[in-house]
């Protein structure tokens, strides 16, 4: 018996280990292969707040000054509404940022016209083994977007920040 319950609380240790593994990847950006699995073309679903504007702003991750804009470190896309930004950060816009070339991204250009879908708030949490945690009232890090571009007619999602609620 006693084997078997030590058997038990590892398998629920590993489990739980995993969960969280898993909940901080997604809330930092590190796999992205969930962007893929999104349903695609323009959203009508009534449970999903989505508005249509256009493309504030495109510009590479790292921008260095002086040289020709890259990039390969990453892309930032900012759009012309405040959709799922915190009353808290009033001058804030939605925005998705991708570390990596990401081609849809890139061809982004100012005033095309796209549909913004607001996927969620990051759960408020604590990060096992730091003082750091996740408050969303506090930090406006880690609201998810998925984005469609009507002139392209493709999408991406992606984070409002490179890094989660609660990171670095």
């Amino acid at each position: 018996m006693r084997r078997y319950l030590r058997s038990a609380f590892i398998a629920m240790l590993v489990g739980i280990i995993v969960a969280v593994a898993s909940t901080y990847t997604m809330a930092h950006g590190e796999d992205d292969t969930w962007r893929q699995d999104l349903a695609p073309g323009v959203w009508h679903y009534r449970s999903i707040p989505c508005v249509d504007t256009t493309v504030r702003i495109v510009e590479p991750y790292f921008r260095v000054y002086g040289t020709n804009e890259d990039y390969n470190s990453g892309v930032i896309v900012v759009f012309n509404t405040d959709l799922g930004v915190d009353p808290l950060f009033p001058r804030d816009h939605a925005e998705v940022v991708h570390r990596g070339p990401d081609p849809i991204m890139i061809a982004e250009r100012r005033g095309d016209k796209v549909q913004v879908c607001f996927l969620g708030v990051p759960a408020p949490r604590q990060m096992p083994g730091t003082i750091l945690g996740c408050n969303p009232d506090k930090d406006p890090r880690g609201r998810g977007y998925r984005v469609y571009d009507y002139r392209q007619h493709k999408s991406y999602a992606g984070w409002n920040s490179n890094h989660g609620c609660g990171g670095a």
